[in-house]
């Protein structure tokens, strides 16, 4: 088993023991979002920062904010030198933990952003699909051709501009009409 579902694993194992998977999501979440950001990485993956420091940023930007066995995680990845790991922590167990309490969260990726009814219109459709409650989360990317697709699960449901021409360029190629 890897390391990530290892960590991930023994927090939703803390969570459930202590009844608090739905709020530990809500501050799973938080701390994802908060520490996956290119500079704050690049301070708790810096060789030269002394564990020390890294632990006090952690006190002062979430203390009071999270739950102790958060605190715990976080200092406990500082001292084995996991720092990298901690985002990738964070997005298995709310996956997992997401997943225990029949909700699925599906990035959308799109050239544009999209409007509320599209975005409903999604989250119902794959809600039906999966069989569980989505929270959709919407993300812009300008080089998408048109068109979005979705992550969810693992697993991708293309609709861009892109993937159907080259979906009719191999129609084409076969010589099939589809």
């Amino acid at each position: 088993m890897a390391l990530k579902d290892r960590h991930a694993n023994a927090l939703l194992e803390i969570s459930e023991e202590n009844g608090s998977l739905a709020e530990d999501l809500e501050q799973a979440v938080f701390l994802r979002d908060v520490l996956d950001d290119g500079d704050i990485q690049a301070f708790l993956a810096h060789p030269h920062i002394p564990d020390a420091a890294k632990e006090e940023f952690f006190r002062s930007a979430f203390s009071g904010k999270i739950s102790q066995h958060f605190m715990g995680f976080l200092q406990l990845m500082v001292r084995k030198s996991r720092e990298r790991l901690i985002v990738p922590v964070l997005a298995e167990f709310i996956q997992r933990g997401n997943r225990r309490l029949g909700k699925l969260e599906a990035k959308v990726v799109s050239a544009k952003p999209l409007t509320e009814e599209q975005m409903a219109s999604i989250k119902s459709i794959l809600s039906k699909k999966v069989g569980m409650e989505v929270k959709v989360k919407p993300s812009v990317d300008p080089s998408v051709l048109g068109g979005f697709y979705i992550l969810v699960g693992g697993r991708i449901f293309d609709r861009t501009v892109r993937s159907a021409l080259n979906e009719m360029r191999q129609r084409l190629r076969l010589g099939g009409s589809g």
